[in-house]
């Protein structure tokens, strides 16, 4: 796989301080003896060196490649196995991510962000099976660009080709996370037509939050929230908050 359009997204004059990083990676360790198996697996990936600094016990298990071989190997492994229809919007994500952080977030918020995507991987046994990623940035260069990140990778659903979306997410005053950038790169969804707030919203009415909680979470009032979720029903032509829920669990969102 030609990564040429990684390195320019992440490209860098600064070299990570391993120091610094020291402590996260002890810690993933630790906890690697304990996590139950679930269909998950966690990378630690230095965007610098492209090679992977961690890499959890279940990564064999749920793919099916040695743990050693990705190691050793670099992130050109990993990724050489994700779906060739899925590359092109894959770089594209990721630049626009990386854009969009360096010239809508101020250097003080950026480590309070959290970044999703997804793509198709090809397992150990010959299967694409869907991967979703949740990203957070453990380390910036001087300019402060993220350039090491911690992700936890998730098998979702089934084999049916998932649409393709990047996100950006940023932690508010009340510990959660609000949608800064959504565009979604392969078929269309219903909720693309949805603002950023309304994007909240049905992420949390999918979570069974109530009005409440919801107006709580996001720093608004009832009567705003009530507001949006008729907006909502409106634009997508739906009926009731649970045809929003199992929209979401349908489709694998959020």
């Amino acid at each position: 796989m030609n990564l040429e359009s990684y390195e320019r997204t992440f490209s860098t004059n600064d070299k990570i301080d391993h120091t610094a990083v020291k402590k996260h990676i002890e810690k993933l360790r630790e906890l690697d003896q304990y996590l139950p198996k679930l269909q998950s697996f966690i990378l630690v990936q230095n965007t610098v060196s492209q090679r992977y600094e961690y890499i959890c016990e279940n990564y064999e298990p749920l793919l099916g490649y040695s743990k050693e071989e990705a190691l050793k190997n670099g992130m050109s492994f990993h990724f050489s196995k994700i779906h060739a229809k899925d590359v092109p919007n894959w770089l594209k994500i990721l630049d626009d991510l990386m854009i969009f952080t360096m010239n809508n977030v101020s250097p003080l918020d950026r480590g309070k962000c959290v970044y999703y995507w997804n793509y198709r991987l090809k397992n150990a046994k010959g299967r694409y099976v869907n991967i979703q990623v949740h990203q957070t940035p453990l380390y910036f260069d001087k300019k402060s660009k993220p350039i090491l990140g911690f992700s936890q990778n998730t098998i979702i659903g089934n084999t049916k080709r998932q649409p393709m979306i990047g996100v950006c997410k940023q932690l508010n005053s009340s510990n959660e996370y609000e949608t800064l950038f959504y565009k979604n790169y392969s078929e269309s969804l219903l909720i693309d037509n949805l603002s950023n707030r309304e994007l909240d919203i049905v992420r949390l009415l999918a979570k069974g939050n109530t009005t409440k909680e919801i107006s709580s979470k996001l720093n608004i009032s009832i009567h705003t929230t009530a507001t949006h979720r008729k907006n909502i029903l409106s634009k997508l032509q739906f009926n009731s908050s649970m045809e929003i829920v199992n929209y979401c669990n349908e489709n694998h969102l959020f």
